[in-house]
C-alpha cells in the first residue's frame, strides 16, 4: 500500500487556515445572518445569509483579499450587473460592501444552485433542455441590449432557482460592447478565436457559448472535450500554451455530431447547434437575439405541430371520409344510368327482332303461296303426273336426257317449269328481294328429277330423307331411312339445312304435285340460303325500323342480326345458328376445313343462357317465347375470335320467334356490341372521374397552399421577452453555487 505524502510545517499551517475559512465567514454583514459556506473560486467565495427584518436567504459574495485585483473584479461585475438589473433571467445585486473589509455584495439566493450541480445530479429532456437556454439567450439578449457581453457563459455561471428558471451571473469576465480588453473564458465553452490573449470581445463569443451549453445538455459533455485532449492541457506549461492547444483542437477536429443521434433531437434543433458551434465567426448567428429567435421559431413549431397536423388531417380525413360516399353514389349512379341504357337498347332491339321475325316469316309465306299458286296453274298436269308415275329408274333417266336438250326440245312440263323459274327470278329482282337458289322436283318415291340451276350431283339422287320431302321435321340419315316414309300431302316448310350443292344453310319451300285422284306423286320445292334471304331483310329492317343508333361519340353502335333454330332432340333443347353475318361461305370453307362437322355444328350452338328460356311440355312441344339478354356470348363471334386468336366481344341481344306455317323452331336474334350501347355512359363515367380527381387534387392543393400562407405567418420571428418562457414544475433541489 502506498502511504499517504506528509506535509510540512508550512504546508500543515495553510490547511489548517483554508479549514477554518470554510468554517467562518470571512466578515459580519449588517442586517443579516452568515449561515453556511457554498462555494468558492479564484477570487471570491459566496456563503449563504438570511435577512433579519424579512427572513428572505440571499447569497453574499466575499472578495476575501484586498489586492487591487480583487477589487477590480468587484466593481467590474458590480457595474455590470447594476447595468442589466431590470432583467428577470439575470441575478439580481440587494447590496454591496464597498467599503467593507473584504469588500462584498449581496444577490438573489438561487435554490437549485448552479446548472453544473444540477447537471451533475440528473438529465434535463431535450425539450427542458431547449428552454433553459432559450432563457439563457433571454438573458444574453438584455446584457446584450445593455452593452454587456458575458465572455464566460458556463453551466457554472448559469443559476436556477426553486422552479428552474434561470439566472445569469458571474459578469467577472464580461466587457463592455465599446470595451476592446481581451476577456478569457473557460475551456471547452470558449470560441476558438477568444482562446488569445489579445482577441477582442465579440457577440459571437456568447453565441458559440450558448451552443456549447446546449450541445452538453443534450450530450452530457461539452463539445470537443476528450481525455486526450485533457490531458495535454494539464501538461501545457503556461497559459498562452494551454490557449494555443486549445484552439488548434478545436479548429482542427471534425464538427461534434453526437447531438444529431441522441433521441428527441430533431433536425431543426441539431441545426441550430451546429450553426452556434460554426468554427468561422461568420458562419455562426450574429448575436443570441438571432439564437433566441430560431429557438423561438422551433418551439412555435413544435407547438403548433399537433393544430397543424389536426388542420390537415382533418380536412383530409373529411375528404377521405366523403371520397367512399361519393363512390358509392356514383358507382349507383353509374350502374342505374347502364341499366336505363340496357334496357332502352334491349327495347329498341327486341322491337328490330319482332319486326325482322314477321318480315322473315311474311317472305317465306309469300314464297310459299307463289310456289302453290304455279302447282295449281301448270298447263302440263297431265303430262307431269305420266311421268312421276313411270319407275324412278325410268324417270332419272329420261330427265338426265331431257336436261340435256336444248330448251325448245324438252317435255313441255319442263318447259313450264323452266319458264316459271325464269319469270321468278325476274320477279324477285323487279321486287328488290333475294333469288331463289334452286326449284327443284322430286318423284313420290324421293328421286330428283328436275332442277334449276340443273346440278349432275342432285339430278337422279334420292332425297327422301330430308325433311322438305317427308315433313316430319327433321332430317333422317340417308343410310337409316324409316320405312313407309310418304311425301308431304300438304305445303311445308322445311327445317333448315346444308345445302349438299353450296354447302350453305338453306331452307325449302316445298308443295305436294297431285294427280287428278287427289294422290301425291311428287314434291316441287324451292330453296334459298338463310344469309341471301337475311340480306334484303337487313337493309329493309334498317330503312324502316333503323338498325343503328348514334352515341356522343358520333359512332354508329351497329346491330347484327342473326337467325337461330331451336330442336328438341332426346328431350334435349338444342338452339343453333342457322345464319349469322360473319358466317361467310369463305369463313364456313375455311372453319369446314379446321373443324369437323359435328365440332362446327356444337361451335355454333348457343348456350345455357339461352336454351333456358326456352321452355317445352311433357309432350316435347317446344314453346318459344321472346326473350332479352343483358349479356349475350355469340358462339360465330367466339368463332372468329378464337380464329383470330383475339378476345371475343360481349353483347347484348333480343330473341323473337318466327311463327311459320307448320313449325315454330325458329328465331331471329338482333344483338349489338355492349361495350358500345354502354359508351356513352362509360364515357360520362371517365369524364366524372377525371373531373372528381381534378376536384380532389384542387382541393388538397388548395389546402397545401392555405397551411404554406398559415406557416409562413407563423414563421415571423418574435422579439425576445426577459420573461420566463414557460413554468415548470419544481424539481429536487440540489447544491447552490
Amino acid at each position: 500500500m502506498k502511504e499517504t505524502q506528509r506535509q510540512d510545517d508550512p504546508e500543515l499551517e495553510q490547511s489548517r487556515q483554508r479549514s477554518i475559512e470554510d468554517s467562518r465567514p470571512p466578515a459580519d454583514i449588517p442586517g443579516h445572518t452568515l449561515l453556511r459556506r457554498l462555494g468558492g473560486g479564484a477570487y471570491g467565495v459566496v456563503w449563504l445569509a438570511r435577512e433579519d427584518r424579512t427572513g428572505r436567504l440571499v447569497a453574499v459574495k466575499f472578495f476575501p483579499h484586498s489586492r487591487g485585483l480583487n477589487w477590480s473584479l468587484l466593481s467590474r461585475e458590480v457595474e455590470k450587473l447594476a447595468a442589466v438589473d431590470s432583467s428577470r433571467n439575470i441575478i439580481r445585486l440587494v447590496d454591496v460592501g464597498w467599503n467593507a473589509d473584504p469588500p462584498w455584495f449581496v444577490m438573489e439566493f438561487m435554490e437549485n444552485g448552479s446548472l453544473a450541480g444540477y447537471l451533475a445530479a440528473t438529465e434535463f429532456s431535450v425539450e427542458e433542455a431547449v428552454r433553459i437556454v432559450t432563457e439563457i439567450c433571454s438573458a444574453l439578449v438584455d446584457a446584450h441590449g445593455a452593452g454587456v457581453l458575458h465572455c464566460d457563459l458556463k453551466p457554472d455561471n448559469v443559476l436556477l432557482d426553486s422552479q428552474l428558471h434561470v439566472r445569469l451571473c458571474d459578469f467577472g469576465q464580461s466587457r463592455l460592447s465599446h470595451e476592446q480588453n481581451p476577456s478569457l473564458g473557460t475551456l471547452y465553452y470558449m470560441a476558438p478565436e477568444q482562446a488569445g490573449l489579445r482577441s477582442m470581445p465579440d457577440a459571437r463569443w456568447d453565441v458559440y457559448a450558448i451552443g456549447a451549453l446546449l450541445y452538453q445538455m443534450l450530450t452530457g459533455a461539452p463539445p470537443h472535450r476528450s481525455d486526450a485532449l485533457q490531458q495535454r492541457l494539464q501538461n501545457a506549461a503556461d497559459l498562452q500554451s494551454r490557449l494555443d492547444i486549445y484552439r488548434e483542437a478545436v479548429l482542427q477536429a471534425a464538427p461534434p455530431t453526437t447531438h444529431r443521434r441522441m433521441p428527441g433531437v430533431d433536425r431543426r434543433l441539431a441545426e441550430i447547434v451546429d450553426t452556434c458551434l460554426a468554427l468561422a465567426p461568420e458562419e455562426r448567428y450574429p448575436n443570441a437575439q438571432a439564437v433566441f429567435e430560431a429557438l423561438q421559431a422551433r418551439t412555435r413549431q413544435r407547438a403548433r405541430r399537433p393544430l397543424l397536423l389536426s388542420g390537415l388531417i382533418v380536412p383530409l380525413f373529411l375528404i377521405i371520409s366523403v371520397v367512399p360516399i361519393l363512390v358509392n353514389a356514383f358507382a349507383d349512379n353509374l350502374r342505374d344510368a347502364e341499366e336505363q341504357l340496357m334496357r332502352r337498347a334491349l327495347e329498341s332491339d327486341a322491337l328490330s327482332a319482332r319486326l325482322q321475325a314477321a318480315a322473315l316469316e311474311d317472305e317465306i309465306n309469300n314464297r310459299l303461296d307463289e310456289l302453290k299458286t304455279l302447282v295449281a296453274s301448270l298447263p302440263i298436269q297431265q303430262e307431269l303426273e305420266r311421268l312421276l308415275e313411270e319407275p324412278p329408274d325410268v324417270i332419272a333417266e329420261q330427265t338426265v336426257a331431257f336436261h340435256n336438250l336444248p330448251l325448245p326440245d324438252r317435255p313441255k312440263w319442263m318447259q313450264a317449269l323452266d319458264t316459271a323459274w325464269e319469270n321468278s327470278q325476274v320477279v324477285a329482282e323487279e321486287r328488290g328481294r333475294s333469288r331463289d337458289t334452286s326449284w327443284f322436283l322430286n318423284s313420290a318415291d324421293g328421286t330428283q328429277v328436275w332442277r334449276r340451276s340443273f346440278s349432275d350431283r342432285s339430278i337422279g339422287r334420292n332425297y327422301r330423307y330430308r325433311d322438305y320431302f317427308h315433313g316430319q321435321g327433321e332430317d333422317f340419315s340417308e343410310q337409316q331411312i324409316p320405312q313407309g316414309l310418304a311425301p308431304i300431302s300438304s305445303p311445308h316448310i322445311c327445317i333448315a339445312y346444308k345445302s349438299t350443292t353450296t354447302g350453305r344453310q338453306s331452307v325449302a319451300l316445298s308443295v305436294p304435285v297431285k294427280d287428278s285422284d287427289g294422290n301425291v306423286v311428287g314434291v316441287l320445292s324451292r330453296s334459298a340460303h338463310l344469309g341471301d334471304l337475311q340480306q334484303r331483310l337487313r337493309g329493309a329492317m334498317s330503312q324502316s325500323s333503323g338498325s343503328s343508333v348514334t352515341n356522343t361519340q358520333d359512332e354508329q353502335v351497329e346491330r347484327f342480326i342473326a337467325l337461330a333454330e331451336v330442336r328438341l332432340e332426346n328431350g334435349v333443347r338444342q338452339l343453333r345458328l342457322l345464319d349469322h353475318p360473319s358466317l361467310t361461305e369463305e369463313f364456313l370453307r375455311e372453319a369446314e376445313r379446321n373443324k369437323e362437322d359435328e365440332e362446327l355444328f356444337q361451335a355454333l350452338t348457343l348456350g345455357d343462357e339461352v336454351t333456358s328460356r326456352i321452355p317445352h311440355d311433357a309432350t316435347g312441344t317446344l314453346q318459344i317465347p321472346e326473350f332479352r339478354l343483358p349479356s349475350y356470348s355469340d358462339p360465330a363471334g367466339k368463332l372468329m375470335a378464337d380464329s383470330a386468336d383475339q378476345p371475343a366481344q360481349e353483347w347484348i341481344a333480343a330473341f323473337a320467334p318466327i311463327r311459320k306455317k307448320g313449325s315454330t323452331g325458329w328465331m331471329v336474334i338482333v344483338q349489338e356490341e355492349r361495350a358500345r350501347v354502354l359508351a356513352p355512359v362509360r364515357l360520362m363515367a371517365t369524364q366524372a372521374q377525371r373531373q372528381g380527381l381534378l376536384a380532389i387534387g384542387v382541393a388538397l392543393a388548395g389546402l397545401g397552399v392555405g397551411w404554406a400562407f398559415i406557416l409562413r405567418a407563423l414563421n415571423v420571428p418574435r422579439r425576445p421577452q426577459s420573461s420566463p418562457l414557460m413554468t415548470p414544475a419544481a424539481e429536487n433541489q440540489s447544491e447552490a453555487n
